[in-house]
């Protein structure tokens, strides 16, 4: 064999340094508030090099997002909040879905991993214009949440044997372009748009399945976007026990590690995991399909593998928990008590955009006649193409307000 033709040697996992590196950036993590873990992981997303490598490209995509032509023109601004149409586009081309993402860390202050299992991709764009107004991802539903859980009343053999949980949805993202989401209440008319016919009838082609409820969680507590909201039920807080995700470059050495010297407790755990959460996965038998929560299992396993407790590193920050459960016997039908002929969908959700656009004006033109009154308006986009490249400590002094807007 040539010298050429042999495989370059893998470089040893070096376990007291890497571990020391692991904990070294854990510790760094535990010091952030909520706001400065978040713009961190943001940060650390926008260095991808192909980010930097498209960046002029990327550039390009300011320009597709609305904005009043004038916001300080009280009634033009107000005459062109009432001819607004949002309406759904739904990606399903990879080229665009790749489009999508790129534009989604642009505009939304978390950064984003999209989850092994169903995504569906989506852009709520203004009919008229074509510009975009929001983005909104629906993923595999998370299998436990204990506020949800509870107010469903249903069981593990109703969510997994029974395939229950394949009816729900975690709105993964929703989130709305600036100006448009501070000054006009963007954020609601986002949220709104994940329950639309059209999102329910492209739920029910592409995975069989009859789409009851959509649920979310908020960063901030129960204190967000979502209240108030018609079509989302405020549920509470989540227990806020996950464990703080170290960066990826610290995260894979170990992620490799585990899957090569604990291979067969590797497997089983992907392979128990699976079959516990089949019915989330699109596949319905447990065979395939997303490992949903393998990353807190391995994450456990590394802890451990360091002589750390995981309870250490757990983030404690509780989100708001919200759930659009769109029939009126929605959660019968969670429970395995009803047949799905005899579900009864609630008017609002029946009507539509319609009913969507009749609730969200008036309360955007009702917050942006305030905002004008007293001064307050934030004319500004938020389009994060300046930090790509930018450091850390320079991020934060440029975006660290803006968490949370």
């Amino acid at each position: 064999m040539d010298f050429w033709d042999a495989e370059p040697e893998k470089p040893k996992f070096d376990f007291e340094k890497q571990k020391s590196e692991l904990i070294q950036n854990m510790d760094y993590l535990a010091t952030m508030s909520v706001q400065e873990q978040v713009l961190y992981k943001k940060w650390v997303e926008l260095q991808d090099v192909k980010m930097i490598r498209d960046k002029s490209q990327i550039a390009a995509m300011y320009d597709t997002q609305w904005a009043p032509a004038d916001i300080n023109n009280l009634e033009q601004t107000i005459k062109e909040i009432e001819e607004l149409e949002p309406y759904v586009e739904i990606l399903e081309d990879t080229k665009d879905a790749a489009k999508w993402t790129y534009a989604r860390r642009m505009i939304h202050s978390m950064d984003f991993t999209a989850n092994p299992g169903r995504n569906v991709k989506i852009n709520v764009k203004d009919k008229k214009s074509g510009k975009l107004l929001g983005q909104i991802s629906l993923a595999s539903d998370v299998t436990s949440m204990a506020v949800r859980d509870n107010y469903i009343g249903w069981t593990k053999d109703d969510k997994f044997k029974k395939g229950k949980l394949n009816h729900t949805t975690i709105a993964s993202t929703i989130v709305c372009t600036q100006p448009l989401g501070y000054n006009f209440l963007g954020g609601k008319l986002v949220a709104m748009m994940t329950t639309v016919p059209e999102v329910r009838e492209f739920w029910k082609k592409k995975y069989g399945q009859t789409l009851i409820g959509v649920g979310t969680t908020s960063l901030y507590g129960i204190h967000s976007q979502y209240n108030g909201i018609p079509h989302f039920k405020t549920l509470g807080e989540s227990a806020g026990k996950i464990s703080l995700k170290p960066d990826d470059k610290f995260y894979e050495p170990w992620h490799q590690h585990i899957k090569e010297e604990h291979a067969e407790w590797y497997e089983s755990a992907i392979t128990n995991e699976r079959i516990r959460n089949g019915a989330s996965m699109g596949t319905g038998d447990g065979a395939s399909g997303p490992v949903s929560g393998i990353k807190q299992k391995i994450l456990g396993k590394i802890f451990k593998e360091c002589g750390i407790k995981q309870s250490a590193y757990h983030h404690g920050f509780k989100r708001g928990v919200y759930l659009a459960m769109m029939y009126d016997n929605g959660q019968a039908f969670l429970r395995d008590e009803i047949e799905e002929s005899e579900l009864v969908m609630k008017k609002k959700f029946e009507d539509g955009v319609p009913y969507i656009n009749n609730w969200w004006k008036k309360k955007a033109i009702k917050r942006y006649t305030k905002l004008h009154s007293e001064g307050r308006l934030k004319p500004e986009h938020l389009f994060y193409l300046e930090a790509i490249g930018m450091s850390w400590e320079k991020m934060k002094e440029t975006y660290l307000k803006e968490i949370g807007r």
